[in-house]
């Protein structure tokens, strides 16, 4: 992020790094100030919700390698759940506090 950026510098602590998503729902350990994060999907498609539904290999949004997904909320964070569309995925997650 460039000077003036609107986005605090992300937490020193938290930040979730190879995170795997398999064949199973995998949901995020959110550091207690932060109120946003951004998921990098790494290798594998992923789908994900974050309404409280589960999703499937088939449902949810979609995720390419290579997307970068921001949540911009706890309550976002919190629902967040997801599951791979095949073999395992991977995921890095940084956690942020916007003012």
């Amino acid at each position: 992020m460039g000077a003036g950026s609107r986005y605090r510098s992300p937490l020193t602590t938290g930040a979730q790094y190879a995170l795997s998503v398999g064949a199973s729902v995998v949901t995020l350990t959110i550091p207690d100030s932060a109120n946003a994060c951004f998921i990098n999907v790494k290798d594998s498609p992923i789908r994900f919700t974050f309404d409280g539904t589960d999703p499937t290999a088939t449902n949810g949004f979609k995720g390419e390698v290579g997307d970068v997904v921001k949540l911009e909320s706890r309550d976002e964070m919190r629902l967040l759940e997801m599951i791979r569309e095949a073999g395992t995925a991977t995921v890095d997650v940084n956690y942020w506090t916007e003012p």
